[in-house]
């Protein structure tokens, strides 16, 4: 299953380099949480490594462990699970978060974070965390994990 790629973007974007930010924010985010395959860790090792370390973007990774396109072979089963539920609202989520200008946020970790909290709390929700929908109130942290 394609959940989305870069040729969807190209024609909004007008480059590769502003295609590939919003979404490769999402797969490094993805990376973050450890809700990619094995499949592609074992083709991307050094380079998911180097998106958890900040020393590459998400975009690198997407362009050079996905060849640019997210997909269920990109996803453990947990990362599919969520991608298929949330996917087809991230791109109104990143419209919330950075305005109606997606492909002119720049790729940098600074505005990672900014989504990277909002899908936090999206994932938490899915997983059903008490308290995900706000905080983490009402549950210790270290329960969500277990």
């Amino acid at each position: 299953m394609i959940y989305d790629d870069l040729d969807r973007h190209m024609e909004q974007a007008g480059s590769i380099d502003r295609a590939a930010t919003p979404l490769g924010m999402y797969v490094a985010w993805c990376a973050n949480l450890q809700l990619v395959s094995r499949q592609l860790q074992d083709r991307a090792e050094q380079l998911i490594l180097r998106v958890r370390y900040r020393e590459a973007t998400g975009a690198e990774l997407l362009v050079g462990g996905c060849a640019g396109t997210l997909d269920a072979l990109c996803l453990n089963e947990e990362g599919q699970r969520f991608t298929e539920a949330y996917y087809p609202r991230y791109m109104e989520d990143f419209r919330a978060v950075f305005g109606d200008a997606v492909y002119d946020v720049k790729d940098d970790w600074a505005h990672y974070d900014e989504i990277a909290k909002l899908l936090t709390k999206r994932y938490m929700h899915h997983r059903g965390v008490p308290g995900s929908k706000g905080s983490l109130r009402g549950s210790p942290w270290w329960k969500f994990w277990q």
